[in-house]
């Protein structure tokens, strides 16, 4: 639950001067295509400005390479993408991944209008 003497501290010290802001100088407006970020790119930014600090063993986290072959729905726009896909988990023959993995590829198909 969120504590109403918190909401009514964010409002007043930061939503309400940054409506004002946007208010006076439109802009200032970001369109929604330029809102996406890397989580690199937002670390760096907030390391960067002193804001978040990240302790050495999240660091080493963060800076680690990619284990496995994660993927986003972005990544999953095609009938080639979400075949692949499939198939992948296919050849696992886990039960639960297969599974898993046409659960996902149904929700991105309707997410992004594939038949």
């Amino acid at each position: 639950m969120i504590d109403p003497k918190s909401l009514a501290t964010w409002l007043h010290e930061k939503a309400g001067p940054a409506h004002d802001a946007l208010k006076a100088d439109p802009a200032r407006a970001v369109s929604a295509d330029r809102v996406r970020y890397t989580l690199d790119e937002l670390l760096a930014e907030a390391e960067a400005s002193g804001q978040y600090p990240l302790p050495p063993e999240q660091r080493e986290w963060v800076d680690a390479p990619a284990v496995g072959r994660e993927l986003l729905s972005e990544d999953l726009q095609t009938v080639e993408a979400i075949a692949a896909f499939l198939a992948d988990a296919e050849a696992t023959a886990a039960p639960a991944c297969i599974q898993h993995a046409r659960e996902v590829a149904a929700c991105v198909r309707a997410m992004h209008g594939i038949k």
